[in-house]
């Protein structure tokens, strides 16, 4: 009886060491933006919103994080925020967010400003010349679509035939979202 009270023992101690120990956990980004905490195995043991930056706070209603002062907003995609192409804002005003992935406006939002004329240097490349303008004037625009818009205003074919002293037309944009 003596053996069998010390077996009963010895096992009562094993399980409540076992169940001292602290399991494993981590954070999990989940493909739908929300973080959990799992488990060693994986199991998800608590389950939760991402968390905002800051100056954020998250609508239930819209499923966005808003800004508390800018108004501006963005979403969770696939485990990143990103400011979708649908959201305008002006970054000479608010500034580009910390954090954030901002997406390309759709083409079908830039109106045309102005055309500024450039004379072409000996040495300039087609890209040379509309870096600058792309960079500068255009942001969230879609550089190949630009680079189009540029051809077909000058009726370029071979955009590797520019030559020094001739004329380059540069089409300046704006976000149709300013008006």
């Amino acid at each position: 009886m003596r053996k069998a009270t010390l077996v009963i023992i010895a096992g009562l101690l094993l399980i409540i060491l076992i169940g001292c120990g602290e399991v494993e956990t981590r954070e999990k980004t989940l493909p739908d933006g929300r973080t959990v905490i799992v488990d060693a195995t994986g199991k998800i043991i608590t389950d939760g919103k991402v968390k905002p930056l800051e100056g954020y706070t998250y609508d239930e209603q819209t499923g966005r994080y808003v800004h508390e002062i800018t108004g501006i907003w963005y979403v969770v995609k696939e485990g990143h925020k990103v400011i979708p192409p649908e959201q305008y804002f002006d970054p000479k005003e608010v500034g580009v967010p910390e954090g954030i992935n901002i997406s390309e406006r759709p083409n079908d939002v830039w109106e045309l400003s102005e055309v500024r004329e450039v004379t072409i240097q000996q040495g300039d490349t087609l890209v040379d010349i509309i870096n600058p303008y792309f960079m500068n004037e255009h942001f969230r625009m879609n550089y190949e679509w630009y680079a189009k818009q540029v051809l077909e205003l000058n009726n370029i074919t071979d955009p590797h035939f520019v030559k020094a002293g001739d004329t380059l037309k540069i089409p300046i944009f704006i976000d149709k979202g300013t008006k």
